[in-house]
């Protein structure tokens, strides 16, 4: 009966679920036919891959994953990569539009974590970076996605009071301390700020909210270290997590050994349809960025496994797209390196697209990309084997000549001692056109800059001067530059350091402090050395095919390490020691006189050097005889010894005579008195031997046996005393 009834309960529960879900499927499609009616437009079918079900265009979540591996001129290797998630839906496009805050439900490929901190927070757009490592542009150029060292985050609000956003921010960056394992709480007033013109919105944003920077918070971390608590939160946001696809060959290993390697979380409002944008969205992308050295033997040769540590053994089942890109500009023919297995397709734009191969040449321009693609998802399907793609060098690595970017940035603390000092910024512009930069730099409170709201420079002028409020605010410069086309210029800002309280100070003190690195936001004439420069686009092959116009960049300079007036923290250790010391030197006599009394002692100060020599010589003289005198009392106790065991076996033989001669004499009474007489005379003369014998062996008395008994226990007891002394 109890099993028939459980029977029956879980047969009515599947029953209404099937009927709520019947009923909601209707439902969502009337909205759908309603929602397609009023826009004029018809409502089109989006097939998922791995939850088959119809949808109507507005309603729709996509997953992509993309990695790009590109070989650098210094020997070393990049990897990017790139997951892209993004989510449409008429709430979606109402919340982006209106400029109100999200309400995310129904989750399907989007991370929940992440989206209830958005939904909670009033946040529109978020970038995050968490790097360990500084990317070298004079080596390298420039990357897909610059980051500087340490922990970045700026984030658009959706409208709202200043106070308002103020306290958003706070309890937005503890919430993202805790899903990242970061220590982006140690984010306050002294180290945010809201630059005017360096960190404008990357995603949908009309000129008026654009402009008011009001909404933006910006914060820095130099000193945050990057380690395996950050990446297992980062990859939980994937929809395969590491089970499938291209996260699955991240590996704390590879990853934090190399020069330099970067975790991001970009989050904005995006275009569904790029070319016209009726549709936004909410696009999540999470990046890793890893430069390896993979010179062995003086060649270049790699594959997956040597960067990864693993070769790809499946791609994410829940993806739309897995492509993997080998950058092969320069070596479109692929005779400088090989590539096993061979690619789909190499895909080329800017100057010489469409060209012959063998004649690309000097006819190359700067937008020039030559990209090898392969898609992983056929590749694994045909092999039905781990992919383990391998470039392949014809000749041993030369270090050649690097094209030099065309802006670079370099940034030291000038001066000497702990009381004043400079930053230096040195600008170079190896191109022939000028250009304008955007420096901003955020520096904390304890450093007193010399500068006025009023300041003017004669190679630009002052976007944003924040002076510094002691422990609440610290300082914000950010500045047009005008650079000249192949030239330098030079930016100082004097400063003075303040004392800060002791507790204040760091545990490691004596290291120093770090500042954040400087932002350099520029707009280059050319594509030189640019990896990209369009973020309006769907994948990442289509990020780098930069156009031939002018490209947006923005890079990171140095971070540095001044030094403070630091207090001697090792002061109350040393105090505690000398006072222990003191003490302990001062009881060992006080002790002495509290507890002794003291007496006078006579000193005969009139004897000389040949007497109280001979006395030292009489002493040693006197502990010699002490010595024989021991000596010979060890040998008289081992002689007494000797004789006490004698008189004791010569009493036992003179009692047993006794005995003998006694009974003799009873039974021989009858005998004459002759043969008597004779045996008394025997007897006699043995007593007598024997009393002379003990008179000589012992100087213990031996006239009777019982008085020798009873002496004996007191000589052995005697001479075991001094055997023991």
């Amino acid at each position: 009966m109890f099993l028939s009834k459980i029977f029956s309960i879980i047969i009515v529960i599947l029953l209404s679920s099937s009927i709520d879900g019947k009923l909601s499927n209707k439902s969502r499609n009337k909205r759908a036919k309603h929602s397609s009616a009023d826009s004029g437009t018809t409502a089109t079918t989006f097939e998922r891959r791995s939850y088959p079900h119809d949808a109507t265009a507005e309603e729709s979540s996509q997953f992509t994953e993309e990695l790009l591996v590109r070989p650098l001129p210094s020997g070393h290797v990049y990897s990017h990569f790139e997951f892209t998630t993004t989510w449409s839906n008429p709430e979606i496009r109402s919340s982006v539009e209106k400029y109100n805050d999200f309400h995310l439900a129904h989750y399907d490929l989007f991370p929940r974590a992440l989206g209830e901190v958005v939904e909670k927070y009033h946040v529109r757009e978020l970038h995050l970076t968490l790097s360990q490592g500084l990317w070298r542009h004079h080596k390298w150029g420039y990357p897909v996605a610059d980051a500087p060292p340490g922990a970045t985050l700026w984030v658009w609000f959706n409208p709202a009071p200043k106070q308002q956003l103020d306290q958003t921010w706070r309890d937005l960056v503890n919430a993202l301390s805790g899903l990242f394992c970061a220590s982006l709480n140690f984010i306050d007033g002294t180290n945010t700020a809201s630059p005017n013109l360096s960190y404008r919105p990357a995603g949908l944003a009309e000129e008026w909210y654009s402009r008011n920077s009001s909404f933006l918070r910006y914060a820095a971390l130099a000193r945050e270290n990057v380690c395996t608590e950050n990446l297992t939160p980062w990859k939980k946001l994937l929809p395969c997590d590491t089970k499938a696809g291209l996260s699955s060959i991240l590996f704390p290993g590879p990853l934090y050994s190399a020069n330099y390697h970067s975790l991001g979380v970009h989050l904005r409002p995006a275009c569904q349809d790029v070319g016209t944008c009726h549709i936004p969205q909410l696009e999540l992308l999470l990046s890793v960025s890893l430069v390896q050295q993979r010179l062995q033997d003086g060649r270049q040769d790699f594959t997956l496994r040597h960067l990864y540590s693993s070769p790809l053994f499946s791609s994410c089942p829940l993806a739309h797209r897995s492509m993997l890109y080998v950058d092969v500009t320069g070596n479109e023919d692929l005779k400088k390196f090989s590539l096993i297995p061979s690619p789909d397709s190499i895909v080329i734009s800017g100057g010489g697209a469409g060209d012959d191969h063998s004649n690309l040449g000097s006819s190359m321009s700067s937008s020039h990309r030559a990209h090898a693609v392969y898609d992983l998802q056929r590749l694994l399907h045909t092999t039905r084997d781990a992919v383990n793609i391998a470039v392949r060098y014809s000749k041993p690595h030369v270090y050649g000549v690097v094209p030099t970017p065309p802006l670079l940035a370099t940034r030291y603390i000038a001066g000497y001692g702990q009381e004043g000092g400079s930053i230096r910024v040195t600008l170079t512009n190896s191109g022939s056109q000028n250009v304008s930069v955007v420096y901003l730099e955020l520096l904390p409170w304890y450093l007193r800059l010399y500068l006025h709201p009023t300041h003017r420079t004669n190679t630009g002028y002052l976007s944003q001067l924040v002076t510094a409020r002691d422990r609440e605010r610290g300082w914000v410069y950010e500045s047009v530059i005008q650079v000249p086309g192949g030239s330098t210029v030079q930016l100082s800002l004097p400063f003075t350091r303040a004392l800060l309280k002791w507790l204040e100070y760091p545990p490691d003190a004596n290291h120093g402090f770090y500042l954040p690195a400087a932002t350099l936001s520029v707009i280059l004439p050319d594509a030189t050395n640019v990896s990209c420069n369009s973020m309006d686009t769907r994948t990442l092959l289509e990020k780098l095919q930069v156009s031939a116009g002018p490209s947006f960049v923005r890079i990171h300079t140095e971070t540095l390490l001044v030094s403070l007036p630091t207090p001697d923290f090792s002061m109350p250790y040393n105090v505690i020691c000398l006072a222990c010391t003191v003490v302990a030197l001062a009881f060992g006599p006080i002790h002495n006189i509290t507890t002794k009394r003291l007496t006078l002692k006579k000193i005969d100060t009139s004897k000389s050097f040949m007497s109280k020599l001979s006395s030292k010589l009489k002493r040693i003289l006197r502990m010699k005889d002490k010595d024989a005198e021991e000596k010979s009392g060890t040998e008289e106790e081992s002689s007494l010894d000797s004789g006490c065991r004698n008189v004791n076996e010569e009493t036992k033989q003179s009692s047993s005579s006794s005995d003998e001669h006694h009974q003799n004499h009873s039974d021989n009474e009858h005998k004459v008195s002759s043969s008597s007489k004779e045996n008394d005379e025997s007897a006699a003369e043995d007593n007598s031997s024997n009393d002379a014998r003990m008179e000589e062996d012992s100087p213990a008395p031996t006239g009777d046996s019982e008085e020798t008994q009873a002496e004996l226990p007191r000589l052995r007891k005697r001479t075991k005393i001094r055997k023991d002394r």
